[in-house]
C-alpha cells in the first residue's frame, strides 16, 4: 500500500500529496493531531469523536482543490493546527494558553524548518501567512476554508447533512475573500454553521469542557503545577485521560470518571457548580456572486444573527451519586 493513500478522509476528492507534504503528515507535530478529538471534552459524552488530524486533512484537500499550485497556502493549511492542546479548544482559554502562538513555535522548530526546506519553503513565511487573514481564515467576515471544513464535518459526524460535501464541493469557489457560492447552496452552509453551532455551544457541551478543565487544574494544584504546565501541550487526549485517573487528586478522578462513564450525572443549572458561558461564535458567511449573502438574502442576516441567540450563562455540576 502506497503511503499517500493513508492521507485520506470520506467528505473530499483524493489529492495525491507532493512527496514533502507526506513528510509533513507523517511528522510527530501532525501525527500527534490524531490523537486530539476536534470536538474537545465533547467526545466523550457523544458519538462526534473526529481528531484534529482528520481535520488536517479536510483543509488541506479544500486548499489543493481551490488553489493547487499554491505550496505556501498547501502547507500552512497542513500546520495550522499543531499547536492545539489535548482535547483541542476544551480547555485552551480555562488554563490560559494560546495555541497559536505554540503552533508557531512547532513550524520553527528543526524538524519541520527541515522538511519545508527541503521544498523551497521558508517555516517563517508559514508563520507569517497563518498570522494574517488569509483564504484559510476567510477575509471581512467570510467563510474561510478552515472552517468550512470544521461545519461539514461536524454535521457530517453528527448525522446533519442532507447533502454529503463532495455533492456540495463543485458549487463552490474560493476567492482571496473566502468561499464563494450560489445563494441557495449559501443558505444551506449557513444552515449547518447553525446547527453545529447549536450543537458544540450547547450548555451540555460548554460544560463538559470546564468540568474536565477543572480536573486538570485540580490535579495541577496536587503537583508542581508550572512544571505540569510546561509538558501539558504535548501531551495527547489519552494521556490527559490516563493522568486524570490515576491523579492524586480525588476531584480529579471523580470528574473524569463522569466523563468517561457517568454523563448522565452532569447537571447543567443556576446558580451551582462552575459557572459556563458560550465561547467565541464563528459568524462568518460565504459569499454569493462576489457579494455578501447576509446583504442580499434576508434570510441569511437572520440565520447569523441567530447565533447570538445561543448566549447563555449557566452553571456546571456533578451529581453527588458520581462519587
Amino acid at each position: 500500500m502506497k503511503r499517500d493513500t493513508l492521507i485520506q478522509e470520506p467528505l473530499y476528492p483524493p489529492i495525491k500529496p507532493h512527496q514533502w507534504e507526506g513528510e509533513l503528515f507523517q511528522s510527530t507535530s501532525v501525527r500527534r493531531l490524531k490523537h486530539l478529538a476536534h470536538f474537545g471534552a465533547g467526545s466523550l459524552v457523544t458519538s462526534v469523536v473526529h481528531s484534529r488530524f482528520e481535520h488536517t486533512v479536510g483543509v488541506w484537500k479544500l486548499a489543493a482543490h481551490f488553489f493547487p499550485d499554491d505550496d505556501l497556502l498547501r502547507a500552512a493549511a497542513i500546520l495550522h493546527d499543531i499547536g492545539h492542546l489535548p482535547f483541542s479548544h476544551a480547555v485552551e482559554e480555562a488554563l490560559e494558553y494560546d495555541h497559536h502562538q505554540i503552533t508557531e513555535q512547532y513550524i520553527l522548530g528543526e524538524d519541520i524548518t527541515k522538511i519545508l526546506g527541503n521544498a523551497s519553503i521558508e517555516s517563517a513565511d508559514v508563520v507569517e501567512y497563518l498570522r494574517n487573514p488569509s483564504v484559510l481564515t476567510g477575509r471581512n467576515h467570510v467563510l474561510g476554508i478552515d472552517h468550512l471544513d470544521s461545519f461539514f464535518r461536524d454535521t457530517y459526524m453528527f448525522c446533519n447533512t442532507e447533502v454529503p460535501p463532495h455533492h456540495i464541493l463543485p458549487k463552490l469557489t474560493c476567492t482571496e475573500q473566502g468561499i464563494d457560492t450560489d445563494l441557495e447552496t449559501g443558505l444551506y452552509l449557513l444552515k449547518l454553521i447553525k446547527q453545529d453551532h447549536e450543537l458544540f455551544l450547547s450548555p451540555f457541551l460548554v460544560g463538559a469542557d470546564r468540568l474536565l478543565a477543572e480536573a486538570i487544574k485540580s490535579h495541577w494544584n496536587e503537583q508542581s503545577g508550572d512544571a505540569d504546565r510546561q509538558v501539558f501541550a504535548k501531551l495527547t487526549d489519552m494521556d490527559v485521560v490516563a493522568m486524570l485517573q490515576s491523579s492524586s487528586s480525588f476531584h480529579a478522578k471523580r470528574i473524569i470518571r463522569t466523563l468517561l462513564y457517568e454523563s448522565d450525572k452532569i447537571n447543567i443549572s443556576e446558580p451551582r457548580g462552575y459557572p459556563i458561558h458560550i465561547r467565541k461564535i464563528y459568524a462568518k458567511a460565504p459569499q454569493c456572486n462576489g457579494q455578501r449573502l447576509t446583504e442580499i438574502s434576508k434570510e441569511a442576516h437572520e440565520l447569523i444573527d441567530g447565533l447570538s441567540d445561543l448566549t447563555f450563562n449557566r452553571h456546571v455540576s456533578i451529581d453527588t451519586q458520581a462519587v
